[in-house]
């Protein structure tokens, strides 16, 4: 990888991070959320730093590639993060089910005391 590259990746890495814990700080972004996020930059910068550990890891498990090999964890880190964020979409939709379930049993309830 060239040193130009290598800096890139570095600086994008660091930037990912810095915005992640900002986000935590300013916005109120959930720590059990970000924390998939501050450990990707980490790996990121890992990569950056030391490009052959990609390398090495690509030659171990057979890849033709060490980008094939980046692509797919790409990817694999992406499947995580999609997985995870149906988790929490499947969790709210039972909350909002619960809750509009209670909503009405009170309005019901409140308008059989009115005598409607």
């Amino acid at each position: 990888m060239g040193l130009k590259l290598q800096l890139v990746f570095i600086f994008a890495s660091i930037i990912t991070f810095v915005f992640v814990i900002k986000k935590i700080e300013k916005h109120g972004l959930n720590i059990d959320d970000a924390i998939m996020w501050i450990l990707w930059s980490i790996l990121l910068l890992i990569i950056s730093v030391f490009p052959q550990i990609p390398t090495w890891i690509s030659k171990q498990l057979g890849f033709m590639s060490t980008s094939n090999f980046i692509f797919c964890v790409f990817i694999f880190f992406l499947y995580i993060m999609l997985f995870t964020q149906t988790a929490q979409i499947s969790k709210l939709k039972e909350k909002q089910k619960d809750l509009i379930q209670k909503l009405s049993i009170k309005e019901y309830e409140s308008n059989k005391e009115k005598g409607e």
